[in-house]
């Protein structure tokens, strides 16, 4: 039986130098009691680790430093604790066993679930049946009943459409700017031959363009990737020697990677059964570029040669192809869901508004360096998550003119305190 097959760690668990993998932890009550909710952003497990909050401080120091009885003995000599050997050996167990921890289970697992992935006959959706219903019939009275004051019977703009930016955070709390975008949309999508959609990679290092050969599938169709052209961004991306195959080295990403898959559906939605393909691609984080410590805090995207031939490619299809550019992009991400110290009021939740105005009149300019400025103020302490599809959008599609809409400010804890901000563009 090998390692990814097994219940149980390899080797006994006092030994053992645990390193937790970088995940999401969500202080909750339950009767009285705090505990942390643990998910894996990767969705390697099928449901979240339920922690007592006591053991907050052994997972604290699980760096890969230290054995499981080291971290016991560390977590002692800072104070008393009545929590026994057992319980945190019990804990490190099950980190492992769900793939939470580093090592050679969690790396075997990786291999595993990506060859399975890639001899699929298409992307199994990851969401399907929790964000949105699979049932085609279903997902279709879902989103049509989203801004029901909004008009079905669009007409034409008579205008080159060559960009859209959707959203990409749920359609529970997103779905009316989601409809509002597509509606508008939809009639000049109608006759376009690609569609290229730029997604967040919440998992990615950057600056990094991930490609894949799947085909993403909604409940409706599946949406035929261009293999041809993922083969030439694949040539030319792989020239980028200081990383690790640039174009599949984070493919696994894709797997369960939401912001693709959710924009897909509303693009499969909107072009119905046409003979548009299309070519998903995940975008690594440009952090480095807009933090004050970041290594290219005084550099620009534009100066990776690599990604500036891919984006170069790109812009040549488009002259030759009726080619649409997709950024599944949410804005701003306030508040102590988010690490903020400070709740947010509404104060806090006008400065943001404007910030998100700057950005966006950026956007529909085409004027990516602005947008790029906006965010790096203050190390985008706003948290644009979406900043690098959109600014890979805006390269690659030339955009000059456009209107934004949908505007929301999206609840994103229990208590109100925090929110994500969300709007849509249409971009010519």
């Amino acid at each position: 039986m090998s390692s990814s097959d097994s219940n149980e760690p390899t080797g006994p668990i006092g030994e053992l130098r645990p390193q937790l993998r970088a995940v999401e932890a969500q202080r909750v009550e339950r009767d009285g009691r705090g505990f942390f909710v643990i998910k894996d952003p990767r969705r390697m497990a099928d449901k979240a680790l339920l922690v007592r909050q006591e053991l907050g401080a052994f997972l604290a120091l699980a760096d890969g430093s230290r054995t499981v009885e080291e971290i016991i003995e560390t977590v002692r000599a800072n104070g008393e604790t009545n929590v026994t050997d057992e319980s945190v050996e019990d804990l490190f167990k099950q980190l492992d066993t769900v793939f939470l921890l580093e090592g050679p289970r969690y790396e075997a697992e990786v291999v595993r679930s990506l060859e399975k992935y890639r001899n699929a006959d298409f992307r199994i959706p990851a969401l399907e049946g929790q964000a949105y219903p699979e049932d085609p019939d279903d997902l279709l009275d879902l989103l049509e009943g989203f801004a029901p004051d909004i008009s079905d019977e669009q007409e034409p703009s008579g205008r080159d459409l060559k960009a859209i930016v959707t959203p990409h955070i749920d359609y529970q709390r997103g779905g009316d700017s989601y409809a509002e975008l597509w509606r508008r949309a939809a009639p000049d999508l109608q006759d376009v031959e690609l569609a290229v959609v730029f997604g967040t990679d919440h998992n990615g290092a950057g600056p990094r363009l991930t490609l894949t050969r799947q085909s993403y599938a909604t409940p409706w169709n599946i949406l035929p990737t261009d293999i041809d052209l993922v083969g030439k961004l694949a040539r030319v991306l792989g020239n980028d020697r200081s990383v690790e195959d640039h174009p599949f080295g984070d493919e696994f990403n894709h797997i369960s990677e939401h912001s693709i898959e959710l924009a897909s559906i509303w693009l499969n939605w909107a072009i119905g059964d046409s003979a548009t393909k299309m070519l998903p691609i995940l975008c690594g984080s440009l952090g480095d570029y807009v933090q004050e410590d970041g290594t290219l805090r005084d550099a620009s995207p534009d100066d990776h040669p690599q990604i500036a031939d891919a984006i170069g490619l790109l812009q040549q299809v488009a002259m030759h192809r009726k080619t649409v550019f997709v950024a599944a992009a949410d804005l701003s991400h306030v508040g102590p869901a988010f690490g903020d110290e400070e709740e947010s009021d509404d104060i806090i939740r006008s400065e943001i508004e404007a910030h998100d105005s700057e950005l966006m009149s950026a956007v529909i300019k085409g004027d990516r360096a602005t947008f790029l400025e906006v965010a790096r103020r203050e190390d985008d302490y706003s948290r644009v998550c979406g900043l690098a599809p959109l600014y890979m959008s805006l390269w690659a599609s030339g955009v000059t003119s456009g209107e934004w809409m949908g505007y929301q400010q999206c609840t994103a804890d229990a208590s109100g305190a925090s929110f994500v901000s969300i709007a849509g563009a249409l971009l010519y």
